[in-house]
Order: C-alpha cells, then structure tokens, then sequence
C-alpha cells in the first residue's frame, strides 16, 4: 500500500465504517438496511437511489479515485477477517467428532452461529467482498470477545452431548468410562486454548491491519469529502468517518 504512513503504526485508527459496502469487480454499492443507497458502476457511473448522477471530467476522476480507495483497502480486511476462521472451525468439528461417534446437534446448531456472526460482519464469495458498518478500531473486540464467547459456548455446549454419549457407552460397557472422559476433559481444555490463541493472533492482524491503513482510509475520507462537494446529495451516505 503506497499510503501507509508509520506515524499512524503506534496509536489506534479511530474509523469507521458508517454503512455496509458490497464490492464486486464491476460494482461498489453502499447499502443501508440490506437497500443499495449508493451504486457506482465500472469506477465511473454513479447512482444514488437508482438515479443516474451525470458527472463531469472532474467529478468522473475524484469517483475513480474514491473506488480505488475502496479497492486498496475493504477487500484486504475481508478476506483477513475470514482467513482461518471457518477452518478453525472445522478443525473443532473434527476433534470433537473425534471423542464420539457423531457430532453432537449442539455443536452443528452452535457452529452456525459462529458462521452467522462473522458472515454479519465480513462476508466473501467467489465474486464480491462485503464489510458490515462497524467501528475498523474495535475489530479486536468483535473478534476476542463476540466470536471467542460464541465458539467457546458451542465448545463446551457439545461437552454435555458427549457426556451423555459417554454414559451411554458405559451402561452397555463400551470401554472405560473414566478415561475417556478424562481424555475428553484434557482435550476440550487443549481446544478451549488453541481457539483463544488463535482469535487473539486474527484480532492482532486485523488491529494492525487497520491501523496501518488509517492513512489510506484517511485519504479516502477526503476523497470522499471532495465527491460530496461535487455531489452533495452523496452526504446523507457519508461512508468513511473518522472520531476526534
């Protein structure tokens, strides 16, 4: 990124994100309450509300240069938001499986509100990136608590599940009882431990990912200024804001 500026390395980037952004390779769209507000198409063509903004040489170069913005930035914190996490996820549905003959429903139930929570915020597909509104300084907080607390509920919610399945196992005398439970205990505590760790390394990324765009994002917040003064129904969208 040709914007990062050291000076911002060491404090936190007060930004956020005031609307939801939906970028593809032809279209970014600013959407509020799953509605597209904001549309611009191949860099260039502007629409708000779905009516075509007739803009000059001037106004045709600051919004190029406004998807660029976007272009450089959103889709590099999507897809470092989603890296790892659902294989993260995986990896628990596995060693879990692996104390019992099925996964319990709980986990499966759990696991799908994990999903449901990242994909609120981030979100990829094969031909878009998609950033919920969201404070970009507080991306660790999502991260170390929400989705840490949700992981760990469906953890230790699938726990009693295994424990029934235990005992079943023990009234029809499959195995001893005792050491598998705890061999399950010492693995759940292993889990418990890695999920942490491994939420607390995204969090950090995403933490100083955003701070080291907070140059670039303050860039953008300018551009976006000079196509509101060009544009000034392009205000009631204002995108990129920047807290004192």
């Amino acid at each position: 990124m040709l914007c990062v500026a050291p000076a911002f390395a060491k404090n936190k980037c007060d930004v956020e994100l005031a609307h939801g952004l939906i970028i593809t390779d032809n279209e970014i769209r600013i959407v509020d309450k799953g509605q597209t507000r904001v549309q611009i198409n191949q860099d260039e063509q502007l629409f708000i509300l779905g009516h075509w903004v007739e803009l000059d040489d001037q106004g045709t170069a600051v919004i190029r240069e406004y998807s660029k913005g976007l272009r450089d930035t959103v889709p590099e914190l999507v897809n470092l938001a989603t890296d790892g996490v659902n294989l993260g996820l995986s990896a628990i549905e596995q060693i879990v499986e692996g104390m019992s003959d099925k996964e319990p429903e709980v986990l499966k139930t759990q696991l799908q509100y994990v999903e449901r929570a990242l994909m609120d915020k981030f979100k990829r597909g094969d031909d878009f990136f998609f950033i919920a509104p969201q404070s970009l300084s507080k991306i660790d907080d999502f991260f170390t608590k929400e989705i840490s607390q949700k992981i760990h509920s469906a953890v230790h919610g699938s726990l009693g599940a295994i424990l029934v399945s235990l005992g079943d196992a023990f009234k029809s005398r499959e195995g001893n009882i005792e050491d598998r439970i705890n061999d399950m205990g010492q693995r759940m505590e292993i889990i418990s431990k890695e999920i942490d760790k491994s939420l607390k390394k995204k969090a950090h990324q995403l933490e100083e990912k955003a701070e080291e765009y907070c140059e670039c994002l303050n860039s953008l917040d300018k551009t976006e200024q000079k196509l509101q003064q060009i544009v000034p129904e392009l205000a009631a969208y204002d995108l990129v804001q920047f807290r004192s």
